[in-house]
């Protein structure tokens, strides 16, 4: 099971859900279906009256504790602050609309190629920052695509860069993230391996009023491709339709630093995932520990 912070982690989605308004990030099982309905009324099924976008949002979104790896990550570095911030692949920019929210000082851009949640992340994430909003950028555009002020940080979540399958593909987008970045700036993002990384495997988390359904099919031992698909499913056997799909290449701790070497960076920390390491749950390393499933995060800096 594939976790990052206690939650599951799903990558970069072939359709991606909007998320909740910023306001609202820690719904309780009651606000899981409207308020005015009751779960034992006869009428539309629980998956039908309830949020895809909410239950999507509490099963697998924790910006805020992204947010303090990045600063900590950072300071390791550069003993300071990182004040703007680079979301790729950023959905309805949930971790941008935090960032931006810290304080006046805070400002940065996000990157999506599908219209639909960045339009939904505008309206229920942005904008209700107030003045805020005039601080955090959306583009309708490819993650290479260059920002109009450079980040201090340039992150990737969610393994949402594997949608780059090929060698030559994912070396374009670490150099133009790495020329893109402000001097001394970090590139930060997370992989995740292991045997059940490697295989068709279907597991069941349960939450506050559903339970989520995570599985993985078809991979290749050829290309590393694999498909997953994520379903969320209701006390009375119902699901939201259609459910959430994805498309990525599994790919390796080594694979990825040659590729951020030879785009240009010249430190890069890997920070292995371990619940002993303090505050933020990673310690830095050179060596990590082979397990069924393991989670890490590189940092990469100009």
């Amino acid at each position: 099971m594939i976790r990052r912070h206690g939650r599951i982690i799903p990558a970069a989605p072939v359709r991606q859900p909007p998320c909740l308004n910023v306001s609202t990030i820690h719904p309780t099982s009651y606000d899981v279906v409207s308020r005015r309905s009751s779960a034992k009324s006869a009428g539309p099924s629980l998956a039908e009256r309830a949020d895809s976008h909410r239950i999507y949002q509490l099963a697998v979104q924790s910006p805020e504790a992204d947010i303090g790896l990045m600063q900590h990550f950072y300071r390791s570095r550069r003993r300071r602050k990182a004040w703007r911030l680079r979301e790729d692949f950023c959905g309805t920019a949930l971790t941008l609309a935090h960032w931006v929210d810290q304080g006046a000082r805070y400002s940065g851009e996000g990157f999506d190629i599908d219209p639909d949640p960045l339009e939904w992340g505008r309206r229920h994430n942005i904008e209700p920052l107030g003045t805020g909003a005039e601080r955090a950028i959306l583009h309708l555009a490819d993650a290479r695509e260059p920002s109009t002020r450079s980040p201090d940080i340039r992150c990737a979540f969610n393994f949402s860069y594997w949608v780059f399958r090929r060698g030559d593909e994912m070396l374009d987008y670490f150099r133009q993230a790495h020329g893109d970045l402000a001097d001394g700036g970090m590139l930060v993002i997370d992989v995740t391996g292991g045997t059940e990384s490697l295989s068709e495997e279907s597991y069941v988390s349960k939450s506050e009023g559903f339970e989520m359904v995570w599985q993985q099919e078809n991979f290749s031992p050829v290309d590393h491709s694999a498909e997953l698909t994520l379903r969320f499913r209701f006390r009375d056997g119902s699901e939201i339709d259609p459910p959430y799909r994805y498309n990525w290449r599994v790919w390796s701790i080594p694979e990825l630093l040659e590729l951020l070497s030879a785009a240009g960076f010249c430190d890069i920390d890997i920070w292995w995932q371990d619940d002993g390491a303090g505050e933020y749950g990673y310690r830095r390393t050179r060596k990590g520990e082979n397990a069924t499933c393991w989670v890490a995060c590189l940092a990469a800096f100009k």
